[in-house]
């Protein structure tokens, strides 16, 4: 019984110092090979370790080289905590000298834009949808959405 002692008195600081709330939550989702619909919202569900997680929601995308626009509009909704949000993401693809802005090995690249902070439900959706007046907007491949806890 005197050898266990130490050993659970190590278990009790570990776990009383062990003071997490929200993880991380990362992500994608492909886009249909002929395009991503105006329409089509793409759908994420993150869950957190607990109900309610403060932190700041990171889109992202990946695209090739035949995307033929300058920038991306996008429109995201989600719950922060009792309201619904919608905030609107435009990132630029391209810059003036006609250079992809995002990083990527060959015809792939990727961009990210991060939101305001919020404190997010568990398990209530966030949507994304491409809101560039474009029916079918072409050289998407993959959509994505990140869950970036708030440090203590």
């Amino acid at each position: 019984m005197i050898r266990l002692w130490p050993v659970a008195v190590a278990m009790a600081l570990f776990t009383a110092c062990v003071d997490y709330i929200c993880n991380d939550y990362s992500e994608y989702r492909r886009v249909p090979p002929e395009g991503w619909r105006y329409a089509d919202s793409v759908k994420f569900t993150p869950v957190h370790d607990d109900s309610l997680c403060r932190g700041r929601f990171v889109v992202g995308v990946t695209h090739n080289d035949s995307y033929r626009f300058t920038e991306l509009c996008m429109e995201v909704t989600y719950a922060d905590t009792a309201a619904m949000r919608r905030d609107t993401v435009r990132m630029e693809v391209v810059d003036r000298f006609g250079t992809w802005r995002g990083r990527g090995i060959g015809s792939a690249f990727q961009l990210t834009d991060t939101l305001a902070p919020v404190v997010h439900p568990s398990g209530s959706v966030v949507s994304v949808r491409q809101i560039m007046r474009e029916d079918t907007l072409g050289g998407i491949n993959k959509v994505g959405l990140f869950f970036v806890p708030d440090e203590k």
